[in-house]
């Protein structure tokens, strides 16, 4: 291995500036889901579970679960959303106990882009 090969092997990974939230739906979820007009009756857990969501956040470690309760409300609402865009559907009880009865929760303070292309907002 040459020195330009070692280099860029070493080299250290770039670090984003922001931490990530994973959201996964849980049996209660399900329940709502399957409860919706367009659902199919077989749906399952790990159907909804083939593509968890991730959340790009603030850093905001050791602190994530008090930012979490300060803005779960738009992340509930786009999960929602995601499933049925009829609002009337949507549960009556869209409060933070509500949202992590949906949802299991994992943070992750080291967030590192691979891609060389510059990040884009859609």
């Amino acid at each position: 291995m040459n020195q330009e090969q070692e280099s860029e092997e070493t080299e250290a990974l770039p670090l984003v500036n922001r931490n990530a939230l994973t959201i996964e739906p849980t049996e209660a979820y399900l329940e709502w889901a399957k409860s919706t007009p367009d659902s199919t009756p077989d749906l399952t857990l790990e159907d909804l579970r083939e593509e968890s969501t991730v959340y790009l956040i603030p850093e905001v470690e050791p602190n994530a679960e008090q930012w979490l309760k300060e803005n779960y409300q738009r992340i509930f609402e786009e999960e929602l959303e995601s499933w049925c865009t009829d609002e009337t559907q949507w549960p009556n009880d869209l409060s933070y106990e509500k949202f992590r009865t949906f949802f299991k929760i994992s943070y992750s303070s080291l967030v590192f882009d691979l891609e060389e292309a510059l990040l884009e907002a859609e």
